[in-house]
């Protein structure tokens, strides 16, 4: 484990390493009065390194890879910080032997996205508890409200653990500053405003992400061959399905208390449902769909069928509801 931490360090750490000492080589080389063009060359190899790598994150970063319930603050979806430490990870160990040290950080990176959504699904559930405890929801709801987010605490444990077993890098959750930064909104003329904003949370964020999720998380249990990693994906399949049956609940109660106001706001957001389609991302070099496939990350034209499958399901679901 320490050999794939120092290599998973290393491999994030060479392009800044890179950058730094070709600064130093050409002030020395200037000092000296001799040419900078190797310094320069460490120098661009090392912003090369970092925006690859940039770049290679921020497009898994955007894989649906597990997606769930959506954190929302100040009308943006928000995740914690980046960190290193303990206390976001259970002891799961997935085979790691005979992957590559790319691989590995690949892996490691599509794993530590995913946590960090499952970990951000947590106080979603809390916020959607308190929306709907304010609006007067029966218990069964509220319950059901704080099981999903302890299955989504348990889901983030055991996506960080893989991370860390991956990358080589003590992943963990770290702060979500805006939570702390949030300033109630004005409450709105109307009680339906309160009730159009639960019609819309719950069918794009419940009934479409969590139901997109769970369909995921069970194609790729199906296709990866790992057994830690199929047992983890199925466990989130079956866990994601169960929270998307609460997106549904959530917009019966929404419709039957609502009134007119909530199904104007839930035709408006079946409209809408065709933008929650992504489009095709660029392949990451270095690792092929097979390769990805195997170790629980769906090819791209896969998850573009799943989830026109999703919305079609979704809007005719919720059409017969406000029928």
């Amino acid at each position: 484990m320490l050999v794939f931490f120092m290599i998973g360090s290393l491999i994030l750490l060479l392009g800044p390493g890179l950058f730094v000492w070709g600064i130093i080589v050409m002030k020395q080389r200037d000092s000296a009065g001799r040419s900078r063009l190797p310094g320069g060359l460490l120098t661009l190899a090392g912003a090369s390194t970092m925006v690859f790598l940039f770049w290679v994150f921020s497009e898994i970063g955007k894989m649906n890879f597990s997606k769930g319930r959506v954190l929302r603050l100040q009308g943006r979806a928000r995740v914690a910080r980046r960190a290193l430490g303990d206390g976001w990870a259970d002891d799961a160990a997935p085979e790691v032997a005979g992957l590559t040290p790319w691989q590995r950080t690949v892996l490691g990176e599509a794993w530590r996205h995913s946590a960090g959504m499952e970990h951000a699904s947590v106080p979603a559930f809390a916020k959607l508890s308190l929306k709907l405890s304010s609006l007067g929801a029966p218990s069964e709801l509220i319950e059901a409200c704080h099981l999903a987010a302890l299955d989504e605490v348990r889901h983030a444990r055991r996506c960080f653990a893989l991370a860390r077993a991956y990358s080589g890098l003590p992943w963990t959750a770290g702060a979500i500053p805006e939570l702390g930064q949030e300033r109630p909104q004005r409450p709105e003329p109307g009680e339906g405003d309160a009730w159009s904003r639960l019609v819309r949370g719950s069918l794009l964020d419940g009934c479409l992400a969590e139901g997109m999720a769970s369909r995921v998380a069970a194609e790729g249990a199906a296709r990866v061959s790992d057994p830690v990693v199929r047992e983890t994906l199925s466990v989130i399949a079956e866990d994601e399905e169960r929270h998307a049956e609460l997106g549904w609940d959530v917009l019966a109660f929404a419709l039957e208390r609502g009134g007119g106001k909530a199904r104007r706001a839930l035709r408006q957001a079946l409209e809408a449902l065709d933008a929650q389609r992504t489009p095709e991302l660029p392949r990451i070099p270095g690792v092929d769909e097979d390769f990805l496939a195997r170790n629980g990350v769906l090819p791209q034209a896969e998850l573009g069928r799943l989830m026109e499958e999703c919305i079609q399901q979704t809007r005719a679901r919720a059409a017969a509801a406000a029928a």
